[in-house]
């Protein structure tokens, strides 16, 4: 059964793709901090992660990105940012950072599982 770490700090959201991604066949882990994020990667590996850039504390989805991207075990992860930020320059930001992939909230969640199940599967040319 594959992984995916969801680290969105809209409760709400999480619960939904949480409940959607179980569903599907995947075991979910869901944070709504950076930090708490930061303590499942160091004790694991996700097969996939779902990220939102603004998430409070002190560990920014940025940060938390460019740590991933650094680290030697979780540099392959494929990341999906999860953002409310449509412009192409907040997509292109991202995908220089090392995000493999980028949903704009509000998305649906055929689109998710869709996302989701492409990168799972190792097809990444759909950025």
């Amino acid at each position: 059964m594959k992984t995916i770490l969801v680290v969105e700090d809209d409760r709400s959201l999480a619960r939904l793709a949480e409940l959607n991604l179980t569903a599907d066949g995947y075991h979910v882990v869901v944070c709504h901090e950076g930090g708490a994020a930061m303590a499942v990667l160091q004790q694991s590996t996700p097969d996939l992660i779902l990220l939102d850039l603004k998430l409070p504390g002190t560990i920014s989805g940025w940060d938390l990105l460019a740590y991933l991207r650094r680290d030697d075990r979780l540099h392959d992860v494929p990341v999906i940012v999860l953002s409310a930020f449509a412009h192409q320059q907040d997509k292109n930001q991202a995908a220089a950072s090392g995000a493999n992939d980028y949903l704009v909230k509000p998305f649906g969640i055929a689109e998710l599982l869709d996302h989701v199940g492409r990168l799972v599967a190792g097809d990444e040319a759909k950025r």
